[in-house]
């Protein structure tokens, strides 16, 4: 039975980490799509480093209607919710924007359910939109969970620019929660420098294989080995800011080890800035991901 973390309480966990911020062209065999590239469609997967690619799970190209009480369904057992915020397809293709006011309660998620796997390659093509509010922030996210097994996320991998509900960053985080909210554990597992322009197409690449995971997007990487990262999974969601954000594309494979990971994981996160691992102690009370 799992046991309450208190702020004073130094916790012992098992993690091997390696972090980077890595410059153009860091792994020619291993690099993310550039964002010039990303918007396009039929665009090929971007090369993976951690991972293999095995069964393709879902490709969602924006064609199938979502939204509110609307469920996508795919072939399988897979299916995408957009019911929290406001998502509607762009008037020039498939892509789908998310939108958010005050009062609507949670920040725009499409949640894709009936994932058959625990070993994951998660490939998103977004942009950001303007901050034109008092209230907007950009904010994207990919977690993996296991719900309703577990309140919280696995994997959190976030690229943050200035939503103040977390650190801003280039992120990796694990939390779980009793079911009143109550936080079991909460380890923030990287964090780097991140820079984003608004408006080009990003390509995000989440690949997770037993305790490891590795986030990319164009030249930003960020890298954890933990325990935590093995636990099962079946779901997994994406989180948007308040200001307008756009998806073109989604794909999401079944992965197993990449044997090239072990000679290529050194030069790929070489450029890493240091960063030791910890319970996460981020003040939320003040703070809210509206």
């Amino acid at each position: 039975m799992q046991t309450l973390i208190k702020r004073s309480q130094k916790q012992v966990f098992l993690i091997i980490l390696c972090c980077g911020f890595a410059p153009s062209g860091f792994v020619a065999s291993c690099s993310a799509t550039a964002p010039k590239e990303a918007g396009k469609i039929n665009a090929s997967p971007v090369e993976t480093c951690l991972a293999k690619r095995g069964a393709l799970i879902l490709d969602d190209d924006g064609s199938l209607q979502r939204g509110g009480k609307v469920v996508a369904k795919f072939a399988g057992t897979a299916t995408v919710r957009a019911a929290a915020g406001l998502w509607n397809r762009t008037e020039d293709g498939n892509a789908w924007r998310s939108t958010w006011k005050p009062g609507m309660g949670h920040t725009p998620v499409a949640s894709y359910h009936g994932i058959p796997a625990n070993d994951v390659i998660i490939e998103v093509t977004f942009r950001y939109g303007e901050m034109t509010e008092s209230w907007h922030h950009q904010c994207f996210r990919i977690a993996v969970d296991d719900r309703p097994n577990i309140t919280g996320h696995i994997v959190s991998a976030w690229a943050n620019p200035n939503n103040d509900f977390i650190e801003q960053g280039f992120l990796l985080q694990h939390i779980r929660k009793q079911k009143n909210k109550t936080i079991i554990e909460d380890l923030l597992l990287d964090q780097q420098p991140l820079q984003i322009k608004t408006g080009p197409w990003y390509t995000a690449v989440l690949e997770v294989v037993g305790e490891e995971a590795l986030f990319r997007m164009g030249n930003h990487v960020a890298h954890a080995k933990a325990e935590q990262i093995g636990m099962p999974k079946n779901l997994v969601s994406l989180t948007m800011g308040t200001t307008w954000h756009e998806i073109s594309r989604v794909r999401i494979w079944k992965a197993t080890a990449n044997p090239n990971w072990p000679s290529t994981k050194e030069k790929t996160l070489n450029a890493r800035s240091d960063f030791v691992p910890h319970v996460h102690e981020y003040d939320r009370d003040q703070k809210t991901e509206h």
